[in-house]
């Protein structure tokens, strides 16, 4: 008898699996995937992607590193659209605690009604948090979800991280920054982080004095806190997914100059570094007015910044 090919059996296991796994998904009951037990309670969503019951329309986030104790505190204010009846909020969170989570309706902003509080559960496995509402939540009426956490700076290069770079001295130096594409927003801030939630944000930023804070928007005011910290309120996007929200706390130094339809474009680099700037600074300048020139397309924004980021042999640039 002739002997059964290895390759074929290989195959037949591979395929017996993959069949077995397709059995075992399809078939598996509703309630043994939504009974994942968190906080204590199931988990009310069974599905990675997120529902469309509840959608955002502004963020309202307020973010504060400590670059010395490599924490951040974050509080958000979520103006949410409800488009079919619920009784709870589905969010991306990871790696995040959350501390606080309240509703109001946009009627109850300055008046004496007490917050209606958020039971959060969580399921870590799909990165996901659910708010529970104490009502349930009518459609086509807007709400506020006001969100306040903390976490690490992370080690890595996702989310919102720490970097570390040294001068000429051999002086070693902090820096937080971000970097959310495709899917690590949700490590920074509790939000919709699918690119089919776009959204408004408007970004203020704690930080001490020596340091600056860039992101999105251009700056429209400082303001000045106790403990020789300022706030950095800046203007509100337009509307876009969560992947493209960035921001910055570093000491770094910068170039700029103006296009001739009136963008500014800035090149950031460490202090050290700053004198290769200029390059980078002409060649964007040149190539941002031949594209609006070429496709005549307008850039839609105010103004258009680079950041370059050196770690050991990572090169990162941070467009802002």
């Amino acid at each position: 008898m002739p002997a059964f090919p290895m390759a074929s059996l290989y195959r037949l296991e591979l395929l017996l699996t993959y069949a077995l796994g397709i059995y075992a998904f399809k078939y598996q009951t509703h309630k043994d995937i939504v009974t994942v037990p968190t906080n204590g309670k199931p988990f009310p969503w069974d599905k990675l992607r997120l529902p469309d019951m509840v959608v955002p329309i502004q963020y309202d986030l307020y973010i504060h590193p400590n670059l010395t104790t490599l924490h951040f505190t974050g509080l958000e204010r979520i103006e949410i659209l409800v488009r079919k009846n619920t009784s709870f909020i589905i969010l991306h969170s990871k790696g995040l605690e959350i501390t606080s989570a309240v509703l109001l309706t946009k009627d109850d902003l300055g008046s004496s009604k007490p917050e209606k509080q958020l039971h959060v559960l969580e399921h870590p496995a799909h990165e996901q948090i659910a708010l529970q509402a104490p009502e349930v939540l009518t459609t086509g009426q807007r709400y506020l979800v006001i969100i306040e956490f903390h976490a690490s700076l992370a080690d890595g290069f996702d989310g919102f991280y720490k970097s570390i770079y040294k001068t000429r001295d051999g002086e070693t130096r902090i820096i937080a920054t971000t970097d959310f594409e495709p899917t690590s927003a949700r490590m920074a801030f509790p939000c919709f982080d699918e690119p089919s939630f776009k959204a408004n944000f408007a970004i203020t930023i704690r930080r001490e004095r020596k340091h600056v804070a860039l992101s999105n928007m251009p700056k429209i005011k400082t303001i000045e806190l106790e403990g020789d910290l300022l706030e950095d309120h800046f203007d509100v996007t337009v509307k876009m997914s969560t992947y493209l929200v960035a921001y910055i706390v570093c000491d770094f130094k910068f170039v700029q100059a103006t296009t001739l339809s009136g963008i500014k474009v800035s090149i950031y680099a460490s202090p050290d570094k700053w004198y290769q700037t200029h390059y980078a600074l002409e060649a964007a300048l040149k190539l941002l007015e031949f594209y609006e020139q070429h496709f005549d397309i307008s850039f839609p924004l105010p103004k258009l910044g680079k950041s370059n980021i050196s770690i050991s042999t990572v090169h990162i640039q941070l467009s802002l």
